[in-house]
């Protein structure tokens, strides 16, 4: 498949090193920052921090929405190729933006109801993207002081109710099918960007809590705990203390073998041809951990 014209603009007019350090900029999370959008003239600024100084420069992107009509400026002083770092992550920021629809709709108004937020893990430059900057900065301010209450985690989905100005507001936040986020608040105050503060402040106290992955860690892993117990001869409706537990790396389980006693059943004739160091006892003082088998 043919890239964007944006992203080949970076690689056709720039050097090795101007693009890694240009994904370096742009991977960074909130390096790239919005300031200025004329939908109508397809203009677009950006600005933008360094990745080796405390700098930012502004990059200015003229009629963009076509290829023949791009054009580039950046008030840094490199001058070796037409592409620097800085207009290198401006690109691939402005291609993501494209990708997921988010500019060009001036006119879309959202319903906090439901709104859908198109990321596959809690992303601190996505919540900035998708909300308002006084929304996201009041957020931050009320986690300050304050934290939703949840009332419950489970199966992907999150409730909880978030107290403010003597008003109680339900909140729920799940993974859909496509494995983004669904979400939901009673409030009605936020219609132009997919993320009131409330959202913001429910999604930002479980990334701090939490880590980016929660909601894989609170998905139904059952039939996946009760495959890696069974390599020991135990299920899940067994009493399990003190002998296994379950932890959670990038959202997936792992089973941790706590009773150095407890050993492998014996694997079926037709695995006993494999080399015995690719075996996982466990080990007196240091805990095993069987990935999942997913």
């Amino acid at each position: 498949m043919a890239l964007p014209y944006l992203i080949k603009r970076i690689y056709n007019s720039s050097s090795e090193e101007v693009v890694r350090r240009g994904k370096k900029i742009y991977n960074t999370g909130n390096a790239v920052e919005l300031v200025e959008f004329d939908d109508l003239m397809g203009n677009i600024i950006f600005r933008v921090k360094d990745d080796s100084y405390s700098s930012y420069y502004k990059v200015h992107l003229h009629q963009f929405r076509t290829e023949k009509t791009l054009s580039l400026r950046c008030s840094c002083p490199y001058n070796l190729t037409e592409i620097c770092r800085h207009k290198a992550a401006s690109l691939f920021h402005l291609q993501e933006l494209l990708d997921r629809n988010m500019l060009g709709n001036s006119e879309l108004e959202y319903n906090q109801k439901h709104t859908v937020v198109k990321m596959k893990q809690i992303d601190l430059k996505m919540l900035r993207m998708l909300s308002s900057i006084e929304n996201f900065m009041a957020a931050e301010e009320f986690l300050r002081t304050n934290k939703p209450k949840i009332t419950d985690a489970k199966d992907e989905t999150v409730w909880a109710q978030l107290l403010e100005n003597g008003i109680t507001y339900k909140l729920l936040i799940r993974k859909n099918e496509e494995r983004n986020f669904d979400t939901s608040c009673t409030c009605n105050t936020e219609t132009k960007h997919p993320l009131c503060m409330h959202k913001n402040v429910l999604f930002l106290h479980l990334l701090t809590k939490h880590g980016a992955n929660y909601f894989d860690s609170i998905r139904n892993w059952d039939t996946v705990k009760d495959k890696l117990l069974s390599l020991y001869g135990y299920s899940l409706k067994d009493d399990l203390e003190d002998k296994f537990e379950f932890v959670y790396q990038e959202g997936r389980p792992f089973l941790r073998v706590l009773d150095s006693s407890i050993k492998k059943i014996i694997a079926p004739i037709e695995a006993e041809t494999k080399p015995r160091f690719f075996e996982q006892e466990a080990v007196a003082k240091m805990p095993v951990m069987v990935e999942t088998m997913v």
